[in-house]
């Protein structure tokens, strides 16, 4: 797990500067919006079909064919499916291209009234082909996470970000042509991260030939197990979609969703990502091997060691969500003023990030059992919940309504998983849980009030304009005080002692690369 959230880590980071660049070069209007829709399609496709759907029918199937059947039957089984998956996604390539401009116009219902429609048109022509790649890297990073190899596919993560931060840096100071870099770095970092994680897999012997795509007992065993896992992926990825388009109906409503659940995605990606990465084979190993009740402790720790990390970023969040948005996007073409009003819209999503880390924590639980019905049930009722109170929402509270809305549907939804689980017999809290817990909730309450207390006699330097990096450095100081409160409230209440966090963080770096 740590292996995972440390490369993610490098990735996020890479991606606040990539962001904080289009935010120099676009600001946060009309130009903004249309750079956030061009890349919200294939995006959002990676989340459904590539990580959502495909990982969780894929990695049981391929991991049972490993122990049962050894390498080359369980590689055999995924050239199939990568062939299979191929002609799909160039045919979904195909028609999202030809019928580019309805989609656009129907998921940003507030384009066609301001002249951003047909530039969001031909900017999405261009990066919908990243659909392609990125499908193509889940599917082999689901082979590789089955072979207990986490580095890799993390790293090609990465270089999606390097790419972003070259075409910034050194081509679009010489073209003054942001939006069109911005669309051609997506095209190239399509490439270069399908190149990186097949090269692993060759490298560790997988079989990677093609084959003729053929519907067998197999691909319809993962058609089966896919559907409900697509229909529930693209329902909680469809959250995101209607907020983004209630909040088209405004002018930079759009980026300002995506600029927060950029930071918020932080916790998201280092922490739920990398749980849901990890525990998944876990827990599917120890199902598979007859022993239910290490997959028990597994999901346990998991849901322990997640609230341990995410709490001190959801904290601080909440209390200083205006000071983080100011001190790292403000600059350039985005003023001040943007920037700060963001961070409300970033406080709202962080109310939900507890439950959309648990959502990743809590999912592998089922789909470990190849039970991919459930879940999917459970993320339609919040999907349902999130589309009933988006618009209302919006009509109070402007584009801050779209994301407390997002947060709402996630709790909801871990509360369904939660007591799914329960009642399967497969939910069983180890001893002393729901007391760590409290206590874990009290230092971070106490962590809080450091960080507040400092930030508001700190605000002359963070929320200073121009300064950019005197206001990193400082929330940089911030953020390193208000760990070390954390940390020190939790050995102090006895949630885990030194030698306890010790032990946790070398058993995570021992994880497999």
């Amino acid at each position: 797990m740590f292996t995972v959230g440390s490369l993610t880590l490098v990735s996020r980071i890479a991606g606040f500067v990539r962001d904080k660049l289009i935010a120099y070069h676009l600001g946060s209007g009309a130009m903004a919006d249309v750079w956030v829709a061009a890349f919200q399609f294939p995006n959002l496709f990676r989340r459904v079909f590539g990580e959502g759907a495909f990982n969780a029918a894929f990695v049981p199937m391929y991991s049972r064919r490993l122990e049962e059947k050894g390498s080359q039957g369980a590689d055999r089984f995924a050239r199939r499916t990568l062939s299979t998956m191929f002609v799909i996604l160039m045919s979904c390539f195909v028609l999202s291209f030809i019928f580019m401009e309805p989609i656009v116009r129907v998921t940003n219902v507030g384009f066609a009234s301001d002249g951003r429609l047909e530039t969001a048109v031909s900017a999405s022509r261009i990066t919908v082909v990243y659909l392609v790649f990125i499908c193509l890297v889940a599917g082999l990073s689901g082979i590789l996470n089955s072979r207990k190899i986490f580095g890799t596919p993390a790293i090609s993560y990465v270089a999606l970000n390097l790419v972003f931060l070259v075409g910034l840096f050194f081509i679009v100071p010489r073209t003054g042509e942001p939006l069109t870099v911005l669309c051609w770095s997506v095209v190239a970092a399509g490439v270069i991260q399908l190149a990186i994680v097949a090269i692993s897999c060759l490298r560790h012997g997988v079989d990677l030939r093609p084959v003729l795509p053929r519907f067998d007992s197999d691909m319809k065993q993962l058609s089966l197990l896919m559907t409900p896992g697509l229909i529930s992926a693209g329902v909680q990825q469809l959250n995101l979609i209607v907020g983004g388009t209630v909040a088209s109906l405004q002018l930079g409503g759009k980026t300002g969703i995506n600029l927060a659940d950029r930071i918020n995605q932080l916790p998201l990606g280092l922490i739920g990502m990398a749980a849901g990465v990890v525990l998944l084979p876990e827990i599917t190993r120890n199902l598979r091997g007859g022993d239910e009740d290490a997959a028990r402790r597994s999901l346990n720790q998991g849901i322990e060691l997640s609230l341990f990390l995410c709490l001190p970023a959801t904290i601080a969040m909440l209390v200083i969500p205006r000071e983080i948005m100011f001190t790292i996007f403000e600059g350039g073409k985005f003023g001040g003023e943007a920037a700060a009003q963001m961070g409300w819209i970033l406080a709202a999503f962080a109310t939900g990030t507890p439950a959309y880390i648990l959502i990743k924590v809590l999912q592998p639980g089922y789909f470990a059992r190849e039970d991919t019905k459930t879940p999917m049930r459970f993320t339609i009722v919040s999907a349902v919940v999130n589309m009933l109170l988006v618009y209302p929402m919006f009509l109070w509270l402007g584009p801050i309504g779209c994301a407390a809305a997002t947060s709402v549907a996630g709790w909801l939804n871990v509360v369904l998983l939660w007591l799914g689980l329960r009642r399967s017999g497969f939910m069983k809290l180890s001893s002393g849980f729901t007391g760590r817990v409290v206590r874990l909730l009290l230092a971070a309450a106490a962590m809080g009030v450091i960080v507040w207390l400092l930030a508001h006699f700190g605000k002359g330097i963070l929320m200073t304009e121009g300064r950019f990096f005197r206001r990193l450095g400082s929330m940089g100081v911030l953020v390193s005080v208000g760990l070390a409160a954390y940390l020190i409230a939790v050995v102090g209440l006895r949630v885990y002692s030194l030698e306890e966090l010790k032990k946790r963080f070398r058993r995570g770096k021992r994880n497999p690369a």
